[in-house]
């Protein structure tokens, strides 16, 4: 098992994503450490994105813990994205636990949901 890091980007631009570059093993240990960090970026920023290029291994409860950060930021009307789901390890794990639809789910009116290409 990997320790998971999570390096903060915030450009000097204003108006441009705080991103969460995730390092490692996403994955239940892992987790309350991740959470904290989503809390903490939509604190501090109006858009923010994560970056999962560079994880090793993820499980049902990164899946979740992204799931549940854009309903976050749907509820406080701030922009949320991911980059990064061309990585394998993490192209497989969503399509084996299921999570690549067609279309979003009930709570996104907005169309943004990242497992049917709202974010890249």
């Amino acid at each position: 098992m990997d320790a998971l890091t999570i390096a903060r980007e915030q450009p000097a631009d204003q108006g441009a994503p705080l991103v969460l570059m995730v390092r490692g093993d996403l994955t239940i240990p892992f987790a309350g450490e991740f959470r904290v960090a989503l809390i903490e970026a939509f604190n501090a920023a109006e858009m923010v994105v994560v970056n999962l290029e560079e994880v090793g291994s993820i499980d049902v409860t990164g899946l979740q813990l992204l799931c549940s950060a854009h309903r976050e930021a749907y509820a406080r009307r701030k922009s949320f994205g991911v980059e990064g789901l061309v990585n394998p390890v993490l192209s497989e794990v969503v399509e084996l636990a299921g999570f690549r639809r067609h279309v979003g789910c009930s709570a996104d009116t907005g169309k943004t949901c990242v497992w049917i290409g709202g974010c890249e």
